[in-house]
């Protein structure tokens, strides 16, 4: 059993809710940052709960706060958590909390969970984490529900999880220049992979979460041997 299955299975506070089939997720993506001096953020506290779950599973010498909308979180402040009280989908809010916690090696988004909210936050956070980096988008299953749907284009989470995914296939952007944005350079005639494409290793989709792995990628190139 995993030890954050088993910190789960522990308590009794009724202050900490999960999905059983994340912990399998959490456990194979974040468990490289253990025992570091990292920094997490999370995004809602909710009963702070997950909180303590991170303190008991990265160490004292993990750096770790949280954003929520609403002031009943600023308590756990005193449990020595950075709370930042304020909305995921507001750009200045955000850069405003990396601003003092510095650049995170993981941000979990378990906040409001609305289309909106959950692209706004990672079009924002995403370029300000460290060089290698996760980037975990929780219950995404709300990209199939009417009520969590506030985008004026009608994109989804989902939808723009699997654009960027696209963008990891060097072969469709030779082939689709036009479609991302991605002209030659003008001098040399060489693919301009965007950014997302050179600072991203994978994009892994599970049941209710979404994974973004930021590590820096050079062009690529193959040969003949």
């Amino acid at each position: 059993m995993s030890d954050l299955k088993e910190f789960f299975l522990s308590r009794d506070q009724g202050d900490l809710y999960k999905w059983y089939n994340y912990f399998d997720v959490y456990e194979r993506h974040l468990a490289p940052f253990r025992d570091k001096e990292i920094v997490l953020l999370e995004i809602g506290v909710s009963m702070g709960g997950s909180l303590k779950m991170w303190r008991a599973y990265f160490g004292e010498n993990a750096r770790i706060a949280g954003i929520d909308i609403n002031d009943y979180a600023k308590r756990f402040a005193a449990n020595g958590f950075d709370i930042f009280i304020g909305d995921q989908a507001d750009p200045a809010f955000l850069k405003s909390v990396i601003a003092k916690i510095g650049a995170p090696d993981i941000i979990i988004d378990d906040g409001g969970h609305t289309s909106n909210q959950q692209i706004v936050s990672f079009q924002t956070l995403y370029p300000l984490m460290k060089e290698e980096a996760i980037y975990l988008v929780e219950d995404t299953h709300t990209s199939f529900l009417p009520g969590f749907q506030d985008r004026t284009d009608g994109q989804t989470f989902l939808d723009f999880a699997g654009n960027h995914a696209d963008k990891l296939s060097w072969i469709d952007l030779i082939k689709n220049i036009e479609r991302f944005k991605t002209p030659p350079d003008q001098r040399t005639g060489d693919l301009v992979l965007p950014y997302f494409t050179r600072c991203t290793f994978g994009v892994s989709f599970y049941n209710g979460i979404v994974v973004f792995e930021r590590r820096k990628m050079e062009e690529p190139w193959a040969e003949r041997r």
